[in-house]
C-alpha cells in the first residue's frame, strides 16, 4: 500500500488508534490523521455506499496500521532524519516531530547515530531487539562502531501478569495446572522476550523447569517481520549502498531463525541431539525433556541445580575450580563445532550453569548453528594455514566459503591477510586467540565486501563468547590450543583411505549423474533453440538513478538551449530594428506621428 493510502482512512483511523494515544507512535499517527482527515474525502458524491462503509473498507486494507504508527513515533523520537529522508518519508517525519513537540514529547538527537539506533531498537520491542542482536554477529557487513553498540542490546522485558502463565499451560496441555504439577511457582526464574521459565514440581517429586511461550507473541513477531521486509524493500529502492548489505537476505535469515525459536518442541529436539553427543561424558550436562508435558508453546525439562558460570571463583561457589570449568566449557563448545556440527550459538554466562563437581551445563537452545563436514574441514584448513603463515592459501579458503558482494581484488586480499598474519608472527600457536583470529579474518573480508554464511558468523560469535567467558575464569586459557587436537583429528580423518575413497566415490557419482543427463539436456536446449530461437538478455543493475539523472540533465540542457536561443534572437532583432516591438517604437518616434513644428509663416 502506498504511503498516501496509510493516511486516507478518515475518522475511523482516529477511532481505531484512540486507545493507543499514550504512546508516542500512536500520537504521531493520530496527529497526522487529524491533520489530513480535514481535507481528505473518503467517498465520492455519487458513491451509493455510505462514507463509514468506505472508510472501514480502506482501513481493513491497511495491515499493521497501529504498529506502523509506533515505529514512526520511535524514529521521530530518536531523530533519524537521515534515514527517513532517504526512504522518502521526510514529510511524515516533519509532521510527527511537530505533533510530538506540541504534546510535550522531546526528541533526542544528542547521542551518536549508533547509540540512537540501539535505543530505538530497544524501544521497538522484542523482534527489533533480536534483529539487532542478529546484526551484531555480522562483523563482515557492518562497521565496528555499529556492531559494538548492537552487542549492548538488552532483551529486558517484564514478566507476564500473574495468572497468565498458568492459563497458557492449561490452554496448551488441556489440563489444569494442579493436575500437571504438584507445585508451581508463580514468579518466573527467567523472563525473556519470547518465553519465560518457571520452577515446578511434578507429582512424582521431580523438580522441573517449565518454559512458557508468551501468549500472542507470534502475531506481534509476524507483524514486525512484515514491516522489516517492507523497510528492507524501501532501503533497497532508495539507498544507493543498500545492496552491499543484503538487507533483504538478512531479514529473511532472521525471520527463519526467530520462527524456529518460537517452536519449543524444536528446541527440545535440539537439546536431545546435542545431549546425545555427550552421552557417557560426566563433565557435561544438558536437561532431560519431559515430552508428555511439552508442546510447541510449553517445554518441560529437568531443573538443573547449579550456579551461573559468572559466579565461579566467587564466594557464591567456593568449591568450584575456575580453571577446570574454563577448560571443560571450551572443550564442550569446540566438540560441538568440530565433532557434532551442531552447536550452542549463544553461550553467554546466563546460558551456562556449573553443577557440583565443576560439571558444565548448557541451557536455552533457542539459537543454534550448524556446520557441515565440508565447512569443518575448511575451518581446520584455516587454522593450519594460519599456523603455516600461508596467506595465499588462507585467501583461497576465504574466497571459497564467502559470497562476494562486489568484484574482489585477490592480490589485495592476500596482502591484507598477510599483514594480519604479521601481527601474530613469532608467536607460538598456543599463544594466539582463536576469537581474535576469526575477528581479524572477518574484518579483512568486510573491507573487501565478502559475505560469510550466517552459520559461520554464529560460529565466530560462539567461539569468541566462550573464549571470553573462559578467560575471565582462567586468564591463561588458550582457546586455539584446545582446538588443535580437534583440528588434527579432522585432518587425519580427511586423509584416511576410507575418507579418500568416499570422496572419490561421491565425485564419481556426481560426474556419472552429469553425464547421464547431458544428452537429454542437449536435446532440450536444441529443441528450444529451434522452436523459439536464441535470445540473449542483458540485465542492468542500479542504472535507474543514472537514467533519471541523465533525463533530468537533458531536460535542463534543452531548456538552457531554448532560453539561449530566445535571448540571442531577441538581441539580433533589437539590433536590426526588426520585429513588432521595434516597429511600434519607430512609429511612436516617427515625424508623421509627431505634432507639426512651429513655423514663422504661420504667424
Amino acid at each position: 500500500m502506498s504511503r498516501r493510502g496509510l493516511f486516507r482512512t478518515g475518522d475511523a483511523a482516529i477511532d481505531a488508534l484512540h486507545y493507543t494515544t499514550t504512546r508516542p507512535g500512536a500520537v504521531v499517527a493520530r496527529g497526522m490523521r487529524v491533520a489530513r482527515a480535514r481535507r481528505v474525502t473518503c467517498s465520492r458524491p455519487d458513491d451509493p455506499k455510505p462514507p463509514e462503509w468506505t472508510v472501514a473498507r480502506r482501513l481493513a486494507r491497511v495491515p499493521h496500521l497501529r504498529r506502523y504508527g509506533e515505529i514512526v513515533g520511535v524514529l521521530v523520537k530518536y531523530g533519524f532524519v537521515d534515514v527517513v529522508d532517504a526512504l522518502h518519508l521526510r514529510g511524515y517525519l516533519a509532521a510527527g516531530r511537530r505533533v510530538l513537540s506540541a504534546l510535550g514529547h522531546p526528541s533526542h538527537p544528542e547521542p551518536s547515530r549508533e547509540v540512537r539506533l540501539r535505543l530505538a531498537l530497544e524501544e521497538l520491542g522484542p523482534t527489533f531487539v533480536k534483529f539487532g542482536q542478529a546484526l551484531s554477529t555480522r562483523t563482515d557487513l557492518f562497521p565496528p562502531a555499529l556492531v559494538a553498540e548492537l552487542t549492548r542490546l538488552q532483551d529486558d522485558v517484564p514478566p507476564l501478569p500473574p495468572g497468565t502463565a498458568e492459563r497458557a499451560i492449561e490452554a496448551s496441555l488441556g489440563r489444569p495446572v494442579a493436575d500437571v504439577f504438584r507445585t508451581f511457582e508463580t514468579g518466573p526464574i527467567a523472563a525473556a522476550s519470547i518465553a519465560q521459565v518457571h520452577r515446578a514440581t511434578l507429582h512424582s517429586g521431580e523438580v522441573v523447569a517449565v518454559k512458557i511461550r508468551r501468549p500472542g507473541i507470534e502475531s506481534v513477531i509476524e507483524a514486525d517481520l512484515a514491516i522489516l521486509q517492507d523497510l528492507a524493500l524501501l532501503a533497497g529502492r532508495y539507498l544507493p549502498d543498500a545492496s552491499l548489505y543484503s538487507l533483504g537476505e538478512l531479514v529473511s535469515e532472521f525471520a527463519r531463525t526467530i520462527r524456529r525459536e518460537l517452536d519449543l518442541v524444536r528446541e527440545g529436539r535440539l537439546i536431545e541431539r546435542v545431549a546425545s553427543g555427550f552421552a557417557g561424558d560426566p563433565t557435561v550436562r544438558l536437561p532431560r525433556i519431559y515430552w508428555p508435558l511439552s508442546t510447541a508453546s510449553v517445554l518441560t525439562m529437568e531443573f538443573l541445580e547449579g550456579v551461573k558460570v559468572s559466579a565461579v571463583g566467587t564466594d557464591e561457589a567456593p568449591d568450584l575450580d575456575p580453571r577446570l570449568v574454563a577448560r571443560r566449557g571450551a572443550d564442550a563448545v569446540l566438540r560441538q563445532v568440530f565433532v557434532h556440527g551442531l552447536f550452542h550459538a549463544d553461550p553467554h554466562p546466563g546460558n551456562i550453569l556449573v553443577l557440583p563437581g565443576s560439571v558444565v551445563a548448557f541451557i536455552d537452545f533457542g539459537i543454534v548453528g550448524r556446520i557441515n563436514r565440508e565447512m569443518r574441514d575448511r575451518l581446520a584448513e584455516t587454522i593450519l594455514a594460519i599456523h603455516a603463515r600461508d596467506a595465499d592459501r588462507l585467501a583461497q579458503i576465504v574466497l571459497d566459503v564467502a559470497t562476494p558482494l562486489q568484484a574482489v581484488d585477490r592480490p589485495a586480499l592476500a596482502r591484507d591477510i598477510e599483514e594480519m598474519l604479521d601481527v601474530y608472527a613469532g608467536r607460538a600457536l598456543g599463544e594466539l586467540s582463536l576469537g581474535a583470529l576469526f575477528t581479524s579474518i572477518t574484518d579483512a573480508m568486510a573491507r573487501h565486501r565478502l559475505k560469510l554464511p550466517a552459520d559461520l558468523m554464529l560460529l565466530v560469535k560462539a567461539v569468541t563468547t566462550i573464549e571470553g567467558v573462559g578467560r575471565r575464569l582462567d586468564p591463561s586459557l588458550e582457546m586455539i590450543e584446545h582446538a588443535t587436537p580437534f583440528v588434527q583429528r579432522l585432518v587425519e580423518q580427511r586423509y584416511t583411505p576410507s575418507a579418500v575413497m568416499f570422496r572419490t566415490a561421491a565425485a564419481g557419482q556426481e560426474l556419472l549423474g552429469a553425464l547421464r543427463t547431458l544428452p537429454a539436456d542437449l536435446v532440450e536446449i536444441t529443441g528450444r533453440i529451434r522452436a523459439e530461437g536464441m535470445q540473449v538478455q542483458f540485465v542492468h543493475r542500479n542504472l535507474d538513478f543514472f537514467v533519471r539523472e541523465m533525463d533530468r540533465s537533458s531536460n535542463r540542457l534543452s531548456f538552457a538551449v531554448v532560453i539561449a536561443a530566445i535571448v540571442i534572437a531577441s538581441s539580433i532583432m533589437v539590433h536590426a530594428g526588426a520585429g513588432p516591438m521595434c516597429s511600434a517604437i519607430r512609429r511612436s518616434v516617427s515625424p508623421a506621428s509627431s505634432p507639426p513644428p512651429f513655423s514663422a509663416s504661420a504667424s
